[in-house]
């Protein structure tokens, strides 16, 4: 029916977001060490895409490896399932999209900034173990 296979969507998928939030990150340090407004622009998109990309990867994730594998029949302990890992992840990049939405796509003011990348730097933290739980699901680590 399709000219490709619904399981191999979600690998397709998954390496945008992955890339983008981490990215968007090291963008965000980036423009507080060197003050430049031009790699906060750039954190923003990053985020902006990365987000998107996450909720299609959630989506994807749900719709042919959770079926496949079904890894979220039993989401807890948190940190032990690969889905429960990154659907925490995306939530959190969604907040800090909607922080900065609301700080009109910029950083934070001074003291609320550090607080700012630190949740960052934990998320893409949580973003990389999810990862790697992914992986080893798929028997590919």
């Amino acid at each position: 029916m399709y000219p490709w296979q619904l399981d191999s969507v979600h690998p397709l998928i998954i390496h945008f977001p992955i890339s983008l939030l981490s990215v968007s990150v090291l963008f965000d340090f980036l423009s507080v060490v060197f003050r430049k407004e031009s790699l906060s622009h750039a954190g923003w998109w990053c985020l902006l895409f990365g987000v998107v990309g996450a909720f299609a990867s959630v989506l994807s994730g749900f719709t042919s490896d959770a079926l496949l594998f079904g890894h979220m029949e039993n989401p807890f302990p948190i940190f032990e399932t690969h889905g429960s890992t990154l659907l925490l992840a995306t939530v959190v990049f969604t907040g800090l999209l909607i922080w900065r939405w609301t700080n009109k796509c910029q950083l934070t003011s001074e003291s609320l900034k550090y607080i700012y990348l630190a949740i960052g730097t934990l998320a893409t933290g949580c973003l990389f173990y999810g990862a790697h739980l992914g992986a080893q699901l798929a028997s590919r680590f």
